[in-house]
């Protein structure tokens, strides 16, 4: 059986390293693909997870990325005819969805971001099957063309793939012990997603921050290059901005207060036990479970941001919610195998 990932973020590098383990314990034969992106490499080489790059995702413009998607594309080609997988996985990879569709080969799409319209409609077409998080309803996926046999869910948070294993460690910013330490995953301002929302919004919560908690410990964690000089240069010395890529398990850990404008981080902050705000511009069913369950609360508002952190901070401790959420993460299956399994059937199959 061989195997093909294509993994583009951060969050796929932490999700699919176990499943590529899991395959490769099987006999499985495995290449991964990835792209040139900040925060992938350095997390790849700390989850021993073997990269190799085709392409780049190409700058802020439109046409840049369609003319880098494209040549990504013709890139992978002869690589993937080479290897000759019988499967090819990715979130909503449109290189990968395509490049297997038009070589024969199955592509299946593991995705818990249906908001994500542009991926979706790129790549779920093309997809011999869906996996997801029991959460996300049938009708959020019906408008890409998938029929409800082709979706199968597994119930759990994608978080919990890699949180019901050893965290993998890396650097954390040197923070002041005797403050509360705020966390900002800033919003992912170059997704089509985000197109016509308020592109100030990370800024403006920040500000905020700087002005409600001059006391505090705020840590940005930023998406790219251009986003970390853009708020050391707003911000200067009030705002901790990491340049390297920080181990997100070791900072959440250190974390009195997080507040994620992104999906994957509110939803491993959470189940961790930290207290967290979710500042996504937009609805998330991951989101909307966390808030049922108690382990997340939403803000739409920077006056709701602020007031929501008040009562955090100030609220029940985090010894209380941290029982909460490893009862709530322990109740959860672990994905790992039963995505695992999916991908041999579909091999066989082929």
């Amino acid at each position: 059986m061989r195997v093909w990932f294509d993994v583009l973020t951060p969050k796929q590098v932490l999700f699919f390293g176990p499943v590529v383990n899991e395959l490769r314990t099987r006999g499985a034969e495995v290449i991964v693909t990835s792209r040139n992106y900040r925060e992938v490499a350095p997390l790849a080489d700390r989850a021993r997870l073997e990269l190799t790059f085709v392409g780049e995702r190409g700058h802020r413009g439109r046409e840049e990325q369609l003319l880098a998607a494209t040549r990504r594309q013709e890139e992978m080609i002869p690589l993937v005819k080479r290897f000759g997988p019988q499967v090819a996985i990715s979130t909503a990879s449109a290189v990968c969805a395509r490049v297997a569709y038009g070589l024969g080969i199955r592509h299946l799409a593991v995705n818990d971001s249906p908001h994500s319209e542009v991926a979706g409609r790129l790549s779920l077409p093309l997809s011999h099957h869906l996996m997801c998080p029991w959460v996300i309803p049938y009708r959020a996926w019906a408008h890409f063309g998938v029929r409800k046999d082709q979706v199968t869910t597994y119930r759990a948070l994608d978080p919990a793939a890699w949180l019901k294993r050893p965290p993998i460690p890396g650097p954390v910013p040197q923070l002041d012990s005797s403050k509360d330490t705020i966390t900002v995953r800033v919003q992912e301002s170059d997704a089509p997603y985000l197109a016509g929302a308020d592109l100030g919004w990370s800024d403006r919560v920040l500000a905020s921050l700087v002005e409600g908690y001059p006391h505090a410990n705020i840590v940005a964690l930023c998406r790219y290059d251009y986003q970390v000089e853009e708020v050391k240069g707003k911000f200067g010395s009030k705002v901790i901005v990491p340049e390297e890529v920080v181990g997100g398990h070791d900072l959440l850990a250190a974390t009195d207060l997080f507040i994620g404008m992104g999906g994957t981080m509110n939803a491993e902050a959470a189940l961790m036990g930290v207290p967290t705000i979710s500042a996504f511009q937009g609805p998330l069913y991951t989101d909307r479970y966390l808030a049922k369950v108690g382990l997340l609360v939403k803000a739409s508002t920077v006056l709701s941001v602020l007031s929501e952190a008040r009562r955090l901070l100030s609220g029940p401790s985090k010894i209380r919610l941290a029982k909460r959420a490893r009862l709530v993460l322990d109740s959860m299956e672990d994905p790992v195998p039963k995505i695992a399994m999916e991908i041999e059937k579909a091999a066989k199959q082929a």
